[in-house]
């Protein structure tokens, strides 16, 4: 397979990635806002917990809708990976945005969405492809 058609293969999986990720994303956010906001909860074990819950989900639906992929344990232990990654750079990034922005902690995970999601997509499209026969 050429590098081109590899290229060509991820990028087809993209917009059913991006829906799956909307879908995961919009839960995600909804949910630290309500906790942030409203419950006053801690910026870093809050964003920490639902990222972890919202991992198992994204997990799924990618496998089973993105990437045709069957659930097995390799393949988790990789994309549990992958997020987790994602979680250690969102970490450092919203510890970066909560020393240097007077914002409210409710608007600053939306602020990590671009980069995480970008190594998420990157990363788990070469995790869970399709092996083909």
């Amino acid at each position: 397979m050429t590098i081109a058609s590899t290229i060509g293969i991820r990028f087809r999986r993209l917009p059913h990635f991006s829906l799956v990720g909307v879908i995961v994303t919009v839960v995600a956010t909804s949910t630290n806002i309500i906790l942030l906001k409203y419950f006053q909860t801690p910026l870093i074990l809050t964003w920490v917990c639902v990222y972890a819950v919202a991992i198992n989900l994204s997990y799924v639906l990618n496998s089973l809708f993105t990437f045709q992929s069957s659930l097995s344990l390799e393949r988790m232990v990789l994309y549990y990976g992958v997020y987790l990654s994602s979680m250690g750079i969102g970490v450092v990034m919203l510890k970066f945005y909560r020393a240097v922005l007077p914002w409210e902690n409710w608007i600053l995970p939306i602020l990590v969405l671009p980069v995480t999601a970008l190594w998420n997509f990157s990363w788990s499209s070469m995790f869970l492809k399709r092996r083909e026969g």
